[in-house]
């Protein structure tokens, strides 16, 4: 008798110069460095990304100059941090064309000490004497978030360290309203950014998917990956599930793919051949996706789910089926076996192909032909083995037809 087991797996502004003295400092040897604190390999290309975002930033500054300028970030972190220690610092800020590092202080003296500091580290600088200290700045910011005015106008508080000043930004039209009714010294009235903004959602691998939710991409339970997307479908009135199994039910908490919360789980069912659950969808952003998507390891990552086995008659031992899930190789692609029962202590039993833990929940699918796919069940179980013995190996699914009927849902597909 062959033996099988579930596998549970273990389970983030530009303002004008303050008109103010302004003190330079001229540039010594580097007598004092940084250091990290810990040791660790050097990543080469993040590197040549930081210093290509420099002269993507500021076109004007030459490969040597972005190469400077990266070079001093951990002195100029050290400048920064010794300065701001001094109950005088107003804020810092480095201007990357020119190379000069800026320091505001609330005194003269405090200033010319800045500026000492600032030759001893080798770092071009110049420092400003302003009117408010850093955390004057702070106690004004949270002060405005809990104005009136500022609440009624649904602005944004933030400060400006080169103006010296907490900004209140309100649409174009509160502007003149804000400001007519009064604001505090010290605060300045801006008009928010009005540029179009979307969700940084993608989709790199399994693990990282949430453009849309798609059949076989790696399920997160509170945060941690658990199981695999099923099928996506929806009830008559338009609220979207997404299948996975019924035993990665792991209680009240919210599934997610990618940094995308889907919902929580509302029914869960592990019975005979029956082996499945559904994650309501609550998140906005998947509602109006059409669904029908299987995910792929390569182009776009994604190809339609065309059709839906109507009656388990519809399941042929001895035809070629895919799964949907590859949780131990987030990049890898879909494997596929044959048929060997529809009728294996209830379930779809799939001959050459042992899926691995995680795999859990992912969609079965008939490949007809390169373009042609038909949703025929949701995976449960497997050998041990892993994708070991692909001869002797074998995997177990719930079948469709049998799984639709629980819950009264729509499986989506789409034409391509």
């Amino acid at each position: 008798m062959t033996t099988r087991a579930f596998r549970l797996p273990a389970l983030v502004t530009a303002a004008v110069l303050i008109a103010s003295a302004v003190f330079t400092a001229p540039v010594q040897a580097n007598t004092v460095t940084a250091k990290p604190a810990t040791a660790s390999a050097t990543d080469d290309k993040a590197v040549a990304s930081a210093i290509a975002a420099y002269r993507t930033a500021y076109p004007q500054m030459s490969e040597a100059a972005a190469r400077a300028a990266f070079d001093q970030q951990l002195t100029r972190k050290n400048l920064q941090l010794q300065v701001s220690a001094n109950a005088a610092y107003g804020g810092s800020w480095f201007d990357a064309p020119s190379g000069v590092m800026h320091l505001s202080l609330t005194s003269p003296a405090a200033a010319s000490e800045a500026l000492k500091t600032a030759q001893k580290l080798g770092i071009r600088a110049e420092a400003h004497v302003v009117k408010r200290s850093w955390a004057d700045l702070e106690r004004l910011a949270t002060s405005l978030r809990n104005n009136s005015v500022a609440k009624a106008s649904n602005g944004v508080v933030g400060i400006d360290v080169k103006s010296n000043t907490v900004t209140l930004a309100v649409s174009g039209q509160n502007v003149s309203t804000v400001r007519a009714q009064g604001v505090p010294a010290g605060v300045t009235v801006v008009t928010g950014s009005n540029l179009a903004r979307e969700l940084d959602a993608g989709c790199t691998s399994r693990l990282d998917c949430d453009w849309t939710i798609r059949a076989g991409a790696i399920l997160k339970y509170n945060g941690s990956p658990v199981c695999s997307v099923g099928f996506t479908a929806r009830t008559s009135a338009g609220q979207r599930y997404s299948y996975t199994a019924g035993h990665c039910n792991s209680g009240g908490g919210t599934w997610s793919t990618g940094a995308q919360a889907i919902g929580p789980m509302t029914g869960a069912i592990v019975s005979g051949g029956l082996d499945a659950g559904i994650i309501r969808n609550d998140n906005p952003w998947f509602q109006y996706d059409a669904g029908g998507e299987i995910y792929i390891e390569s182009g776009s990552r994604t190809m339609a789910l065309n059709y839906v086995a109507p009656t388990m008659g519809y399941l042929l031992v001895g035809e070629t089926v895919c799964l949907a899930a590859n949780y131990t190789s987030p990049n890898g692609p879909n494997r596929c076996g044959i048929i060997g029962s529809t009728n294996d202590g209830g379930m779809v039993r799939v001959d050459g192909l042992d899926a691995c833990g995680g795999d859990s929940g992912g969609g079965w699918y008939w490949l007809g032909s390169a373009t042609y796919r038909v949703a025929y069940g949701i995976h449960s179980q497997s050998h041990y083995g892993c994708n070991g013995d692909q001869g002797g190996s074998q995997s177990w699914f719930s079948p469709i037809p049998q799984i639709t009927p629980l819950w009264g849902l729509a499986i989506e597909t789409r034409a391509s």
